[in-house]
């Protein structure tokens, strides 16, 4: 499974060199004790690390990323981990099967809306939902379906309001600005029926991951492409 998360290579501070941010992330993997079934090999070029190896399940693969990316210096995160299934591995039916009925007990999304196909360990989600974090939420629930290997997410977004987009806008500004993390002048929002593209600056990796976030949460949202960068301002 190969994903990334990147920035423009320049962080707020004094940048570390590989070697050390290469040592702070290996030892911070090695601490911790989800990724205790996972195999995983760390490269650093330039501050953008690399992890591959294999891990039990998506949901280790989206953490390993996650804490990687948090150590000083980093400035991108590329996923090269695989999905390294049992040796009695689930057949497709039973996947599919406990990850539908993973989402009919969720809270937020057991509607019966969404439906999940197997194939080959390949899930696939469709159907709609009325709220875009809804849809991620569904596919977060997914990485952790035993037997999984990859995630399809074609849900549609069907949003009981559909507040105009200059609307959308500045309510994703205001989210922004409620944050402390960063600051709403380094970030452009563009809304276009619904989709919501967000560029600029973020001083951090963590931040650029969270500010997605607070715009997928936003009424009328319907999608969010990240064009964020991490950088040090001039």
């Amino acid at each position: 499974m190969l994903c990334q998360w990147s920035g423009c290579g320049k962080i707020f501070g004094m940048e570390s060199s590989d070697a050390v941010i290469k040592s702070d992330v290996v030892e911070a993997l090695s601490r911790d004790s989800r990724f205790s079934l996972a195999r995983i090999t760390v490269r650093v070029d330039q501050g953008l690390v690399v992890l591959s190896g294999d891990a039990p399940n998506l949901y280790t693969i989206q953490v390993a990323m996650e804490v990687s990316g948090c150590v000083h210096g980093v400035h991108g995160v590329r996923s090269e981990l695989s999905v390294v299934n049992p040796v009695k591995k689930p057949d497709d039916e039973l996947v599919r099967k406990n990850a539908d009925q993973i989402l009919r007990w969720s809270a937020s999304i057991g509607d019966g809306k969404v439906e999940v196909h197997v194939e080959s360990g390949l899930l696939t989600l469709d159907g709609e939902v009325d709220a875009y974090w809804k849809c991620r939420r569904a596919e977060a629930l997914m990485l952790d379906v035993r037997g999984v290997v990859a995630v399809v997410n074609n849900i549609e977004v069907v949003p009981d309001l559909e507040p105009q987009d200059q609307v959308i806008a500045e309510d994703v500004k205001s989210a922004i600005e409620r944050c402390s993390c960063v600051s709403r002048d380094a970030i452009v929002v563009d809304v276009h029926h619904g989709l919501v593209t967000l560029s600029g600056q973020v001083p951090t990796l963590s931040s650029k991951r969270q500010t997605p976030c607070l715009a997928e949460a936003v009424l009328g949202v319907k999608g969010v492409i990240d064009k964020l960068e991490v950088c040090q301002p001039a």
